[in-house]
């Protein structure tokens, strides 16, 4: 790999072992515009037949070495997949767009916060929320997965890892804080729940108490010994965060059943397949506890940009379907 950009050497140890193991090269990009965890551009999910990775010209020593080490073991899970004929993504079409929609306006209509709502705001809705949870279900078992392994292969990233992971779990835990009186509670406390999972599951996996969520989420800080008679007490379980905190502990129990700490704890080329996987089965249950099995389904990398640049035609055909109307 030809590199103009100083970096540690256990990052270039890192890159070295990606580049061995798909042999194929990766080339580091600083850009201005380039969003804080990174950007990877890989040949696996655009065809563009180059691997690279773009980092923000913000991020400077340990900090950029993470960004950049998280993507490439992306890249390497991305790149041992394609390998066996196994890399597929989260896909949509107009048909289970409007499935997925569909749901969503249901649920608009049963939460007594939405219900009252101007049509007009319950329509926009439905295509944010179901484009919402794609991304993050897109994102979010890669990010676990990739924080995993970079904590095993590359230790000397750790204080750089629990310091950018602390400041990404307080913004992403609280960026529907706002707009949580405008869409239904269960699609609220679901989406936060997947960032709980993941931080408590990192957390776990790390031993590092920085990031355990009921720190680093101040809404979570009353559930913190909360026992069973205050519970019925003072009736938490009708709070959004308990019930955030119930998901997320429900998903980490699903990681927890497929022993993800266990195979990750020695990381190398022969458990990278397995790995994979996790990415996959994590997925897959998650959608599942969450009863969205019908939003979305496995598909080819190509298929997911498609539908993508496809996603405006997708969200008409839906309210046409649905309403009568766009």
């Amino acid at each position: 790999m030809e590199n103009k950009y100083e970096i540690s050497s256990s990052l270039q140890s890192l890159l070295d072992h990606v580049e061995e193991q798909l042999d194929t090269r990766i080339y580091l990009q600083r850009k201005q515009d380039a969003p804080k965890k990174g950007l990877l551009l890989d040949q696996y999910s655009f065809q563009s037949g180059r691997n690279v990775i773009v980092f923000s010209n913000q991020q400077i020593g340990m900090l950029k070495d993470f960004v950049i080490a998280q993507n490439a073991i992306k890249l390497l899970l991305k790149g041992i997949a394609a390998k066996n004929s196994g890399y597929r993504v989260l896909s949509f079409d107009s048909k289970s767009a409007t499935l997925g929609m569909e749901q969503i306006y249901l649920d608009v209509l049963k939460d007594e916060k939405t219900r009252h709502l101007d049509f007009w705001i319950k329509k926009k809705l439905m295509f944010y929320l179901y484009m919402l949870f794609h991304e993050t279900l897109c994102e979010l078992p890669w990010t676990l997965m990739a924080n995993i392994v970079v904590s095993k292969l590359c230790p000397v990233m750790r204080n750089a890892q629990v310091y950018f992971l602390m400041k990404e779990s307080m913004r992403d835990m609280h960026d529907l804080v706002s707009f949580k009186d405008f869409i239904p509670r269960r699609y609220f406390v679901m989406h936060n729940g997947m960032y709980y999972g993941r931080d408590l599951l990192l957390g776990e996996v790390m031993s590092e108490m920085k990031l355990n969520p009921m720190i680093n989420i101040p809404e979570m800080k009353k559930f913190k010994n909360l026992n069973l008679m205050e519970m019925l007490t003072h009736r938490w379980q009708k709070n959004p965060w308990y019930q955030t905190k119930l998901v997320g502990d429900a998903m980490v129990n699903i990681t927890k059943e497929l022993k993800v700490a266990q195979t990750c704890e020695n990381p190398r080329a022969e458990t990278y397949p397995t790995i994979y996987n996790f990415i996959e089965e994590i997925t897959n249950r998650w959608v599942k506890l969450m009863q969205i099995e019908k939003y979305y389904y496995w598909e080819t990398p190509e298929h997911q940009q498609n539908a993508i640049k496809m996603q405006e035609e997708y969200e008409k055909e839906a309210r046409m379907t649905i309403f009568g109307e766009v």
